[in-house]
């Protein structure tokens, strides 16, 4: 085709989502609910990942040093625990630290008094690491308990254990849902265009008689499946930003309840939600009317068609 023949085919895409309006409508409302679905199944996945991460900022290995060590070798410790790849990065408590928080959380004034004076020799200094990947964690915490004077080590081998398979979960299940809503997507509009051609049957049936090639009558319809594509992408993004907020604020009583449930706000994957749905809309748009007037050309005789009509 010329540019020329691009140009005239390319408006008349977008003439035919104007002519056929009941079926442009009827179109980009199935596809709107495909990628609302698609929008609101990535938020939950990026909210539940936020959560994640929180609990894992929680989840911490304390190191405590031998109480008799001089501050030159709990320097030395500390240069070693750092020097571990997968250590994000450590705080350091003094044994005199440890011990006041310890006593600050007992009730009874008498022990207080009691381990005034040998509080500093009570508990020992520790490092609290921060780790970078958790399902690293067990090699971690095996270079951690290597570096000399350590006195021991506290940590929830389990909880990361659990937060590393939760998190897989939640990955594999969200690109699931959103992939299987994705070839849905794909389904319907490939329906919804074929039943268009079935209606405008006398229309390309005549154009193929005429002499225009298969390229030439498929454009208008993959220019016009990918005009609704991009509608539906836009429209999504409104329903999406509207449903998402309505559910934070129903759920605001139980939010404010808890100081780790805090939403992801919209505006930060606005942007990408944006582009995410007309990519999603354009291609199912253009692509399904491409399989269904491809489809549709090898199964007609449009010689019988115009003869029927």
């Amino acid at each position: 085709m010329s540019t020329g023949s691009i140009g005239y085919l390319t408006k008349e895409g977008f003439r035919n989502v104007w002519i056929n309006r009941l079926m442009s409508v009827a179109s980009v409302g199935i596809l709107m609910a495909c990628l609302v679905m698609i929008g609101l199944a990535f938020l939950g996945f990026v909210n539940v990942q936020s959560l994640l991460d929180k609990v894992d900022d929680q989840n911490v290995i304390m190191v405590f040093v031998e109480s008799d060590i001089s501050d030159e070798e709990i320097e030395r410790v500390g240069k070693a625990i750092s020097a571990i790849s997968n250590v994000d990065s450590y705080i350091f408590h003094s044994a005199a630290e440890n011990s006041k928080d310890f006593y600050d959380k007992m009730s009874s004034e008498l022990l207080i008094d009691y381990f005034n004076e040998q509080e500093s020799k009570t508990i020992p200094a520790s490092f609290e690491v921060h780790v970078k990947d958790m399902e690293q964690f067990d090699s971690t915490l095996k270079k951690i308990k290597n570096i000399s004077n350590i006195q021991y080590i506290r940590e929830s081998r389990q909880l990361a254990s659990f937060l590393v398979t939760l998190r897989k979960a939640v990955f594999y299940i969200s690109l699931g849902a959103i992939s299987l809503l994705f070839l849905v997507s794909l389904f319907i509009i490939s329906n919804t265009v074929r039943i268009t051609m079935n209606s405008r049957k006398l229309e390309i049936s005549i154009m193929k008689n005429v002499g225009a090639t298969n390229s030439f009558i498929r454009w208008p319809f993959v220019v016009e499946g990918m005009v609704l594509g991009a509608m539906s992408g836009l429209l999504s993004l409104a329903a999406v930003f509207g449903i998402y907020e309505l559910i934070i604020k129903s759920l605001d009583t139980v939010i404010s309840s808890l100081d780790m449930l805090t939403p992801v706000p919209f505006s930060k994957y606005c942007l990408w939600i944006l582009l995410g749905f007309e990519v999603i809309g354009i291609v199912t748009g253009g692509l399904g009317s491409l399989i269904s007037i491809k489809k549709y050309l090898k199964e007609k005789d449009y010689h019988d068609v115009a003869e029927d009509i």
